[in-house]
């Protein structure tokens, strides 16, 4: 069996050991739900049926795990397929008020109205990743995922090997998913920095 090692950081795994896509399908059913009723994150998703939702994501993940190499074009589009059906909307939800609702201050309380060199710039992965950014997702949203992930593994007994490994592999997205990694795929060479409002 050929099989993609996967890095980060200081930790490696084989993609073989969790490409198992009935496990991944399990994974996904139990643990999306459970972001989706999670006031801390539910904010961001958009409110289209769960299996609009959860599909994407496991053709995603899949895609990922295969054990002959990744394809990075058949990604990308995959990952435009999971943003759009997960964050793209049309109707903005009502939020519950955190620091991030005002970001847009920003300007007034450093000087900087007219735009200078400080600016943040997130890295878009794919041409429907800017849905999320533009919430404005940090880390304590991300750590909020990982948590949910960590309780649906041990809902379904995966052994914790596994489970270490599923965990290390969700981390592996964290910069990514927040705009500080770098695109997946662009052969037409278009920019992919991303400004948020704030």
């Amino acid at each position: 069996m050929n099989e993609t090692a996967i890095t980060n950081q200081n930790f490696e795994f084989n993609s073989g050991d969790l490409a198992d896509e009935n496990l991944i399908s399990n994974i996904i059913d139990v643990f999306y739900p459970s972001l989706l009723d999670d006031y801390r994150v539910n904010r961001y998703f958009y409110s289209r049926p769960i299996e609009e939702q959860t599909k994407p994501l496991k053709l995603l993940i899949n895609a990922l795990l295969k054990t002959d190499g990744v394809n990075l074009k058949q990604v990308s589009e995959l990952a435009d397929n999971f943003f759009t059906a997960a964050f793209a909307r049309g109707n903005a939800k009502p939020s519950l008020v955190n620091n991030r609702d005002f970001a847009f201050l920003e300007m007034f309380v450093t000087g900087d109205l007219v735009g200078g060199e400080q600016q943040s710039r997130l890295i878009v992965l794919c041409p429907a990743h800017s849905h999320l950014l533009r919430l404005q997702p940090n880390d304590d949203n991300y750590d909020v995922v990982i948590e949910h992930l960590a309780d649906a593994l041990q809902q379904l007994k995966v052994a914790d090997k596994l489970a270490s490994q599923i965990l290390a592999f969700a981390e592996t997205g964290r910069d990514n998913i927040l705009g500080r990694g770098k695109e997946i795929y662009n052969e037409e060479g278009v920019s992919t920095y991303f400004r948020t409002h704030g």
